[in-house]
């Protein structure tokens, strides 16, 4: 322990894949006085036993700019640092044995084309010659994508170790940490038994460990482990043919739960299999450090099966072992980076779902950019640690959750898949009434949101089609115009700001102006320094000291942290009081007269983004004049206890029931922004078409950045020519030749009978800026390129 220092700038908690990259992308940027803390030896946790597997192509933007990243990296690593990564670029091979898998594939290939990263769809016969030990009569199709590879994951680390060192970082092996300091709140130090390093900041990047190692500064890590099996054989005779130095690209048979490579002239095969093990951390020793859990042959044999199917070769395979490995998993299966919202200071990284090795690199850099610049300097929302809320990381959810979560790693990504463990953890004051009308809920944030109504029958079969919800939707979506529908939007936080400088406060962090009358909503958003959104909210005045903020159900965490860092020496106090009340949407033609009939006393006469008093059955609260539908309507404000009682009184006033499905159609047309989708710390107001909401007289966060921004790209509308083009999100579109945007959101538009869709456009801003509506837009969705007109004006306003 005498080596130790007494103290650094960065102290980082792993010294696994993970660990090493945050290290070496600090140092490479130029941080000095880095320590690096092992428990045992570099890479002696998950980093030994991963498979290696790099491949570019994913679901989402960010995801695929992260691993193009690190390939990249792993490529030019060895040349820097003289410690080989082991990459090896054989291609990867995705086969096909079901249509909407090949859809899915497809959808993957379209979004690559977004980065320039160039697949090729084949056929079963061409597939066979990529890899000439499967059986190709079932496949139906494949993709073929030649940039992909893999690397020793070991060698990895160690090279970004070595990086490290080479500018001055510290690592110090077979030192375990024993617990974490904080000061006034933040973390102030790392404790290794008696000896203590203090630090500004503190990074825990230690895989299976970190949720309690996290727990040490009472910080909130929601991550499970779960045992990861794949076969080793020995040298096989059909690898051997392929000759020396050959190799096979790697194989990924999703619809079997299989991946596969050539290994040291034998095969390793792996599984994602339904129905995983989670492994509860008590039962690894405290010792336990280059070390693999017991085979379970009786667990591994279905899926053997589906590989002796598919590699006829492994029949007559000598196994040389089955690896039990453990891994660490995300309630959500996407992986957590960024500032702990519980302790300043306190960084995290974890949770990667298997893709450890393809995201470090990538995922390294961002984190270490995050530190050294105190906020995300790339899109990272789906990663963002601040997703999660406390109440999440609750232990029986995890236990129940993630053991889903790796068996439905292959899972196709239909719209309306939804997870079916440890459901019901937050719902709503009015959750019992929509479940018996028949909604359909789906958990997003730790609540269950209403997406439909109609139920099961009018959920299933998944496609990526017209879904069997369409008409259900579609009379939802009538009476949202039409009639009175309620629309349960409770889950949405609540943030009560209150004091003498509560107006001050605000006029700061929200962009618009908040020194408004008692009794007016204003619409805003939160900006950081950049001029970015951090935030999409509305805000009410009750009184001069108090507000309330609503905000969207996944940004609580988000918007407080947010807060409190800039609340200074303000005279503010800033509660969350999101499970005190309902929110219940009223929307349509018939909305007022609902409400009137609902109520005994007299509804007042309000103007829009107005609210007041009212009485709603037995329940009193307040009503706003405004409607995420675009459509006249109110928000209702009911204490929780009393929600019910508002509900039953607009049920037998007339009322009927919508979901998010519906809404989200409503709100593309009206041309309303979605935090999310539209919305992000990367996209100004201007970019947005939310100019309008900054009151340039008031000295807002973010304000100087936008002093002189024009933006090169913008939020527009797109609608499609053909009822056949079926978006979800992120799909690449095309002007001219040329990659010209992105779509952000979409959905089914019942007044056209096609998609409609909002989109961050590149090109051509002048004609869309002089209002025109611009044709000869293409939107490649699953390698089909589907026509679509564009403008910046809202749907509705379209004169078509």
């Amino acid at each position: 322990m005498s080596m130790l220092p007494s103290h650094a700038r960065t102290v980082i908690i792993g010294g696994g894949v993970v660990g090493c990259s945050i290290a070496y992308h600090l140092a490479r940027e130029g941080r000095k006085d880095i320590v690096v803390l092992e428990r045992s030896k570099l890479t002696s946790g998950t980093t030994w036993h991963a498979a290696g597997l790099v491949r570019r192509l994913r679901p989402s933007a960010t995801l695929t700019k992260l691993i193009n990243y690190s390939i990249d990296l792993y490529k030019e690593l060895e040349m820097e640092t003289g410690q080989q990564t082991g990459f090896i670029q054989t291609g990867s091979l995705s086969i096909a044995t079901h249509e909407d898998r090949l859809t899915t594939l497809k959808r993957q290939v379209s979004l690559g084309r977004a980065f320039g990263l160039e697949a090729e769809v084949v056929d079963a016969k061409r597939a066979g010659e990529l890899w000439p030990l499967i059986r190709t009569d079932d496949v139906i199709g494949a993709v073929w994508s030649p940039a992909d590879g893999r690397v020793n994951p070991s060698d990895v680390a160690l090279a970004l170790s070595k990086g490290a060192k080479a500018r001055g970082v510290s690592f110090f092996e077979d030192t375990r940490v024993t617990g974490l300091r904080k000061s006034g709140g933040r973390i102030s130090g790392v404790e290794v038994g008696e000896h203590v390093i203090e630090a500004d900041e503190v990074v825990i990047a230690c895989g299976l460990w970190s949720r309690e190692v996290a727990e040490m500064a009472g910080a909130h890590m929601p991550l499970y482990a779960c045992e990861h099996f794949y076969i080793l054989t020995k040298p096989l005779p059909e690898v051997k043919a392929l000759g020396r130095g050959a190799h096979l690209p790697t194989l990924n048979d999703q619809d079997a739960f299989l991946y596969a490579r050539d290994d040291v002239e034998g095969l390793l095969v792996g599984s994602f299999e339904p129905n995983a093990k989670g492994l509860p951390l008590s039962r690894l020793p405290a010792d336990f450090s280059f070390d693999l859990l017991d085979e379970d042959w009786d667990h591994f044999t279905p899926m053997m099966e589906n590989a002796l199917r598919r590699i006829p070769a492994l029949e007559t395979a000598e196994v040389r072992m089955l690896l039990n490995g453990p891994e660490s998993f995300t309630l959500d299966s996407q992986f957590m980076l960024g500032e702990s919202p519980d302790v300043p200071g306190l960084f995290l990284m974890g949770g990667m779902n298997s893709s450890g090795i393809a995201l470090a690199g990538g995922a390294g850099k961002a984190l270490a950019e995050w530190i050294i610049a105190g906020h995300p300097t790339m899109e990272l929302n789906e990663a963002d640690i601040r997703r999660f809320c406390p109440e999440m990381n609750v232990l029986g959810a995890l236990e129940a959750r993630i053991p889903e979560v790796l068996g439905r790693h292959y899972d196709i990504s239909y719209p309306g898949l939804a997870m079916d463990t440890a459901r019901g953890q937050r719902r709503t004051p009015v959750h019992g009434a929509l479940y018996d009308a028949g909604a359909r809920f789906a958990g997003m944030a730790g609540w269950e949101r209403a997406v439909h109504f109609g139920g099961e029958a009018a959920h299933f079969p998944l496609t990526f089609g017209a879904p069997a919800w369409r008409d259900q939707v579609g009379a939802e979506v009538a009476a949202c115009r039409d009639g009175a529908a309620i629309i349960d939007q409770s889950a949405s936080g609540k943030i009560m700001v209150q004091g003498p400088d509560a107006c001050a406060f605000l006029n700061r962090i929200c962009a618009n102006q908040m020194d408004v009358a008692p009794g007016r909503i204003v619409y805003s958003q939160i900006l950081n320094a950049r001029g970015g959104i951090e935030s999409d909210v509305t805000v009410q005045r009750h009184g001069p000291e108090t507000y309330l903020m609503i905000t969207s159900a996944g940004e609580v965490v988000r918007d407080l942290m947010h807060m409190r860092r800039e609340k200074g020496t303000a005279r503010v106090e800033i509660t969350d009081v999101t499970s005190g009340w309902a929110i219940i949407g009223l929307a349509g033609a018939r909305a007022h007269e609902v409400l009137q009939k609902a109520s005994a006393a007299p509804v007042p006469a309000l103007k829009p983004f107005g609210f007041s008093p009212v009485e709603v059955g037995l329940a009193r609260g307040f009503a706003g004049k405004l409607s995420y539908t675009g459509q006249a309507g109110y928000e209702l404000y009911i204490p929780s206890d009393m929600a019910m009682a508002a509900h039953d009184a607009l049920v037998a006033a007339g009322a009927s029931h919508a979901g998010l499905y519906a809404t989200g159609s409503l709100r593309i047309a009206a041309g309303f922004r979605a935090w999310g989708h539209e919305l992000s710390p990367d996209t100004t107001p201007h970019e947005a078409g939310l100019k309008r909401f900054c009151a340039w007289e008031t000295d807002f966060i973010g304000k100087a950045a936008l002093a002189d921004h024009t933006p090169q790209r913008q939020i527009a509308t797109l609608l499609f020519d053909s009822p056949d083009a079926i978006p979800i999100h992120d799909e690449p579109i095309w002007f001219d030749g040329h990659v010209a945007g992105q779509v952000t959101s979409a959905a089914w538009n019942y007044t056209h009978g096609r998609t409609a869709a909002l989109a961050m456009l590149t090109t051509p801003l002048d004609r869309l800026r002089a209002g025109q509506i611009v044709d000869l837009f293409e939107v490649e969705i699953a390698c089909t390129r589907f026509s679509a007109r564009a403008a910046l004006a809202p749907l509705k306003d379209w004169k078509t």
